[in-house]
């Protein structure tokens, strides 16, 4: 579990007051309570990281809470929630170190399936591509009846590539490439290697029928195959600028996101 349960009801719509931001442990507070709490430490660690990152972002968590994926009532879609936190932070140890704009990674990361429980009812009321074509249409204009910049409800969408045109591909903003990148490498609440994030994709018959959906956008190729190898450029051209050895950009992004749950 990501966030803290405690904390999930703040999201709400009515005011709940001010949120006291606590002070950061010294490093041996951080050790102390490390040894006190024992086996389980980490563990907790990670979701105090996890629920002190949701609470600065209470605008895009209230939205996710909208979307019927977060608080009570909500517990069979928690996951989703869970899945956009993840996200968000992968992104944005992304975008720190590619230099792109946070805010915007941040809180597109958070948006990108804020509507995913609306769309999976509505697939299922009106079937594959009828149901997905209006949750779009809808996801975006209710983002922007909430007030979400036109630019962040746009990149929100870069999860899945407009085309398959290398040129276009290239000219996409580091922003964009983050984003398609960190939900491609993000399974459920874990970061995982492409490889497996595929894998486990092709094993979902109603996955593969949807991502089969795309063939005539995409003249013939399946958007799990377009997603494949669009994610693979990505990778190498992140470890490029970021000097690292081909491989081993996801090893990166877990030990900067170890880095930051020990300095919480």
């Amino acid at each position: 579990m990501l966030i803290d349960q405690q904390n999930s009801d703040i999201f709400k719509e009515k005011k709940c007051g001010k949120v006291l931001i606590l002070p950061k442990k010294t490093m041996s507070e951080r050790l102390e309570l490390s040894n006190r709490e024992g086996p389980e430490g980490n563990e907790k660690a990670k979701t105090r990281y996890f629920s002190s990152f949701a609470l600065a972002h209470g605008a895009e968590m209230k939205i996710l809470r909208k979307g019927g994926i977060l608080g009570k009532g909500n517990a069979d879609w928690r996951n989703i929630s869970e899945h956009c936190l993840a996200e968000a932070v992968g992104a944005d140890i992304l975008a720190e170190h590619l230099g792109a704009d946070r805010n915007k990674v941040v809180q597109a990361a958070l948006l990108h399936d804020w509507y995913k429980r609306r769309e999976i009812e509505t697939m299922r009321r009106l079937g594959d591509v009828a149901g997905h074509e209006y949750a779009l249409t809808e996801d975006s204009r209710l983002l922007t009846e909430y007030g979400v910049p036109q630019d962040i409800v746009r990149l929100t969408h870069s999860n899945i590539p407009e085309s398959t045109d290398s040129v276009a591909l290239a000219a996409r903003s580091p922003e964009e490439k983050i984003i398609h990148y960190a939900d491609m490498m993000t399974l459920g609440s874990d970061f995982v290697d492409i490889t497996s994030r595929l894998d486990d994709a092709r094993k979902k018959p109603e996955v593969v029928a949807f991502t089969d959906s795309y063939r005539e956008q995409y003249g013939g190729k399946s958007l799990l195959d377009v997603q494949e190898f669009t994610t693979k450029h990505e990778e190498g051209e992140f470890e490029k600028l970021l000097g690292l050895e081909p491989g081993t950009l996801l090893a990166f992004i877990k030990e900067k996101l170890a880095e930051r749950i020990r300095n919480e």
